[in-house]
């Protein structure tokens, strides 16, 4: 991996990255912000929210998966100007993305009732129904959204996703203030209000996309081709095949991330809910090295489409470049400053100490989160996805979750021993997607060459 690249490189992965950074971003920090609000209420509804996240998110990147890749495969046909094929993936995927939204509310609604089997606290279980069934029915326009959003993304379009994202999470904190206090004649429902404002806010998110696509005729455009016709058994599964395996190595990921909660969840209700604190912060980060991360899926998916072998390789180096830089600081910002960050979300002294801890580990790890994702990033441009999935249960499951166990239990490290076995499973991960990347990079090489 080069050291550099040329600037244009780090400029037009800046210029793609930054809308998509601002509204990744977003997400989180409405979530920072639930999370916040919903402290002020006691460590109990907080660490119900806490597990009730935990499990929602991670059924929900299954449909977020098998969105993401309308991306790639749109932003290859929008290069080789095929707009009618362009348009005939983005109708298949919003049929395709109704069926999972509907399967995944399906499934969460059956998890829900085996909690009280996963050795959790009765006492969290008993406050969690609220805030969980309200957010999980809060997928279905989430998943009309994402389709929006990811053929958006195709075009090379991510100003829009950032503007309804931004606009959207300032409702959901207007409905919070409402739903959870009370305030402004809304009715006071606590932690379940957090759900409430969840759900509204991404009722108007699709809404606000369609009426866009109305408004503008070049994306009108596309929808001239939508017909009976065009309904297509044939590129449903081409979404599929990409899409699943992208679903499958996200989930693995946030798997081993709710099996850290699950065990956080045997040191009692602080640790809980210390582990929901530190656990927005990672999703925060994180989601500003996955906006880095899809600028690289679209630039590569570009050049893929145009076949350019040398803007592929700098495209993705400038991504990791500018993402590990990104997780550098906040590294630095997580180690000085745990305490700070915790007193922000609660005032309770013990859920403060604990979370303190925690950050000291999640410093170390975060350079190698950056590491992998944009490096995963690149490997989606190329809609390169079985192999990721493969490594991804390497590193998360076989590797992350066992040494996690090991460490906090048998070494005696408590809940810091935990996630530091989720730092193992990152470097794997890291060193694995980047040894893919350079592999596949020389395959496309002689098959072009020999073109």
């Amino acid at each position: 991996m080069k050291l550099f690249v040329d600037k244009k490189y780090y400029t037009q992965n800046l210029k793609v990255a930054l809308p998509v950074i601002l509204s990744l971003a977003g997400q989180s920090v409405v979530q920072m912000i639930d999370t916040i609000m919903v402290g002020r209420l006691g460590a109990l509804p907080l660490a119900a929210v806490s597990l009730s996240c935990s499990i929602i998110t991670n059924v929900m990147m299954i449909g977020t998966g098998i969105a993401m890749a309308l991306t790639p495969l749109v932003g290859v046909c929008f290069v080789q100007n095929n707009n009618k094929a362009a348009a005939s993936l983005f109708q298949n995927s919003l049929l395709l993305n109704f069926v999972i939204a509907l399967f995944s509310c399906l499934l969460l609604v059956g998890i829900n009732s085996l909690l009280p089997y996963m050795g959790q606290p009765h006492s969290v279980l008993s406050t969690l129904d609220g805030y969980y069934y309200w957010a999980t029915f809060s997928l279905v326009p989430y998943m009309f959204f994402l389709t929006f959003k990811q053929f958006f993304e195709g075009l090379g379009n991510t100003l829009y996703s950032m503007l309804i994202t931004i606009g959207c999470n300032v409702l959901n904190i207007f409905l919070n203030f409402g739903f959870i206090y009370g305030y402004m004649g809304f009715p006071e429902l606590g932690a379940t209000g957090a759900g409430v404002a969840t759900f509204f806010s991404r009722l108007v998110m699709p809404v606000l996309f369609f009426v866009i696509v109305c408004c503008r005729e070049k994306y009108r455009y596309f929808l001239s081709f939508f017909s009976i016709a065009s309904v297509s058994i044939r590129q449903q599964w081409q979404l599929l095949k990409v899409g699943f395996p992208i679903a499958t190595q996200m989930t693995l990921e946030l798997f081993s991330l709710t099996m850290i909660t699950i065990m956080m969840g045997w040191f009692g209700t602080a640790t809980l809910a210390a582990n929901q604190i530190v656990q927005t912060m990672i999703g925060f980060s994180f989601m500003i090295s996955n906006g880095v991360a899809s600028a690289s899926t679209i630039l590569v998916s570009h050049d893929l489409g145009r076949k350019n072998i040398l803007d592929i390789r700098m495209h993705t180096y400038a991504g990791m470049h500018i993402g590990v830089g990104i997780m550098i600081c906040f590294a630095f910002f997580y180690g000085f400053a745990g305490e700070f960050i915790a007193g922000l979300f609660s005032t309770d002294n013990e859920v403060i100490a604990i979370s303190a801890k925690l950050f000291m580990v999640v410093a170390f790890f975060e350079i190698f989160d950056g590491l992998q994702i944009t490096t995963l990033g690149a490997l989606r441009g190329l809609a390169e996805v079985k192999h990721p999935m493969y490594y991804a249960f390497i590193s998360y499951i076989l590797i992350a979750i066992p040494i996690g166990y090991v460490l906090a239990f048998v070494f005696d490290l408590g809940s810091q021993g935990i996630l530091a076995g989720f730092s193992f499973g990152l470097i794997t991960a890291g060193l694995l997607f980047i040894r893919r990347f350079l592999r596949v990079l020389k395959q496309l090489q002689k098959q072009w060459e020999n073109d």
